[in-house]
């Protein structure tokens, strides 16, 4: 009987995560994390706990995703990395929806605006070019130029919000 990729994948002992690590716009540090994603989260969430001041300071951890669009065809690599995920096709593309997390354990409120100083996000260990992507978008809600955010999972707009601008200049 065959094994599925799961199941492979586990007996491999090869799953890992990393936790991008930022604070003020500025990327500290990027660490690779052994084990499944819910077991880095943890850990990652367990540091953060040590780092955090509750007098100045709340103390959050949200899941939220990352959507990865793939142009067609896909390679057998990148079928066999994104199909982990929910991989979806249309006719001319393909999108993968990645679990993230986002630890806020330095933040404060201005005025009516919620401002993350330093954020921990952790993710399935990713392509270099996802892996770049999620550090820029650490370095944007950390920075001071971070637009009102609603939600801790706000990255998207925010991202969307500071592109128009730069657009428009």
């Amino acid at each position: 009987m065959s094994k599925s990729k799961g199941q492979k994948k586990q007996e491999a002992g090869d799953e890992k995560s990393i936790l991008i690590h930022s604070e003020r716009g500025n990327i500290k540090r990027v660490v690779e994390i052994e084990g499944p994603l819910h077991e880095a989260v943890k850990k990652a969430a367990f540091e953060a706990l040590q780092l955090w001041n509750p007098e100045t300071s709340d103390f959050v951890v949200m899941k939220d995703s990352y959507t990865k669009t793939l142009k067609l065809p896909l390679s057998k690599e990148e079928y066999e990395f994104y199909s982990r995920f929910e991989l979806r096709r249309s006719s001319k593309e393909a999108e993968a929806i990645i679990p993230i997390y986002i630890a806020s354990f330095n933040n404060e409120w201005r005025e009516t605006d919620y401002y993350d100083n330093e954020i921990f996000i952790i993710a399935p260990k990713l392509p270099p070019e996802d892996l770049e992507e999620l550090k820029r978008r650490a370095m944007i809600a950390t920075s001071e130029e971070q637009l009102e955010v609603s939600d801790l999972g706000g990255l998207e707009e925010d991202l969307e919000e500071l592109e128009e601008k730069e657009e428009e200049e």
